[in-house]
């Protein structure tokens, strides 16, 4: 019974084989594939709000989303996450991190310690309105892209 099943499992491995050999293109070149551009499907942006915002609103429109940010002495962009955290990226001073969170009519941030803000900062909220294209949010500019 023995000798029957490795005479089997032989012979199993041997069409299996033969099988893998058939479709191998040996001797054969093979066609050149032309390279296509993968197909980007982006979700339209929803517009932003406008007029008093509530709390949900505020999470709504920032959170998943990113934008750039300018005020005084400071612009690069950030990404809010519905997880009430965000990441940044200024200009000239590099990357970092920190939390956020929406108030009726307000927002409020604040940045985790990095190489360029040691202490990071206090969190503090600012007003912030719409205007339908952008958010200023006490002195900085939220810019979706």
């Amino acid at each position: 019974m023995v000798r029957r099943i490795r005479s089997f499992s032989f012979v199993s491995l041997a069409a299996v084989g033969l099988a893998l050999s058939a479709c191998s293109s040996a001797g054969k070149s093979t066609p050149e594939l032309i390279p296509v551009e993968p197909a980007i499907t982006q979700q339209p942006v929803a517009p932003l709000p406008t007029g008093p915002m509530t709390a949900g609103d505020i999470t709504r429109a920032l959170a998943e989303r990113k934008f750039t940010f300018a005020s005084a002495g400071r612009k690069g962009t950030v990404t809010y996450y519905r997880d009430g955290t965000f990441e940044y990226e200024e200009a000239g001073k590099g990357t970092g991190t920190g939390v956020w969170q929406a108030a009726d009519g307000k927002l409020c941030e604040a940045r985790n310690p990095t190489n360029f803000l040691p202490k990071g900062t206090p969190s503090t909220c600012s007003k912030i309105t719409s205007d339908g294209t952008r958010f200023t949010a006490g002195s900085m500019q939220l810019i979706p892209l």
